[in-house]
């Protein structure tokens, strides 16, 4: 972005992204509104799904090793929850979100996350988390959506299958592993 602006500084703009303070909660209802009004179709698709990035050093949140799949092995990486929308109008990342590993919020850590500007209130949250933007994306009423796709990592999730219980109209297109006992008779929501 900085390349693009006549006289744009890489190391401002970097500033700038880390060191402003903003309400993104806002600004994200604020975004919701713009892709509703620009690819909002009823039968829209909520896409979610987590992906890890190849990441050292001690100045970034959430490094640790974890298993990365574009890699196929662990590796010191960060680790993003997403959920995206598509239409037939075209498709936008509407919700990422930091996955922190739990050895993050212990006493080891305090230092690494005071440097990386980690909230005190941020709690650990498993990978399907992205039952909380669901639930978000829900309750603010703004994204129309019919369907819900999301990998098998997430399909054997309790918090989940709840979640999409309270999606009533929706077809969820979930994964589910080979592992669970139980099977599930319904799709439908």
């Amino acid at each position: 972005m900085a390349l693009a602006v006549e006289g744009g500084r890489i190391r401002s703009l970097q500033r700038f992204l880390s060191e402003t303070v903003r309400d993104e909660e806002q600004m994200r209802w604020h975004y919701h509104q713009l892709v509703a009004d620009e690819l909002g179709e009823p039968d829209g698709v909520l896409m979610f799904d987590a992906s890890g990035f190849v990441k050292k050093g001690k100045d970034s949140a959430g490094v640790a090793r974890e298993y990365g799949g574009t890699l196929g092995k662990g590796e010191h990486c960060q680790v993003g929850v997403f959920a995206g929308y598509a239409s037939r109008q075209g498709y936008a990342l509407v919700d990422p979100r930091l996955f922190l590993p739990g050895v993050w919020l212990g006493p080891a850590y305090a230092t690494r996350r005071q440097t990386c500007q980690v909230p005190d209130e941020r709690r650990w949250q498993t990978k399907p988390q992205w039952t909380a933007m669901l639930w978000s994306i829900k309750q603010e009423g703004i994204l129309p959506f019919r369907y819900l796709v999301a990998d098998s990592v997430d399909g054997n999730s309790p918090d989940l299958l709840a979640a999409l219980e309270a999606c009533v109209g929706t077809t969820a297109l979930v994964a589910i592993s080979s592992e669970i006992s139980r099977v599930l008779h319904y799709c439908r929501f």
